[in-house]
């Protein structure tokens, strides 16, 4: 449950930081996937760390700031490395079923 959270949380992170824009109707296309931020957008002081300040400074649609943020801190020193960064994996969505799409 804990994982299934976290992941959702972190999808909502990723497509807020998007410069992908989705289309507001119900016959969006889902194949297209959001572009995943790159660390340098977020580490904006450039020290190769990202600080609870430079990451809160990034709007998510769902979720708190603070929970997410230690989801992809995995060593609690209450930064992001490049190396925590790059070895989180944001949620992937489950595809929906032909039933679900067409009810």
């Amino acid at each position: 449950m804990t994982i299934r959270l976290s992941n959702l949380i972190l999808l909502a992170l990723a497509l807020t930081i998007s410069q992908t824009g989705f289309a507001n109707n119900s016959q969006q296309d889902h194949s297209k996937k959001p572009k995943r931020p790159c660390f340098s957008s977020i580490d904006t002081n450039e020290d190769g760390q990202i600080n609870f300040t430079e990451f809160s400074n990034h709007k998510i649609p769902h979720g708190d700031h603070q929970q997410v943020f230690s989801l992809i801190d995995t060593n609690n020193n209450g930064e992001i490395s490049k190396q925590e960064f790059n070895d989180h994996k944001p949620p992937r969505h489950k595809k929906r079923s032909y039933q679900e799409n067409n009810n």
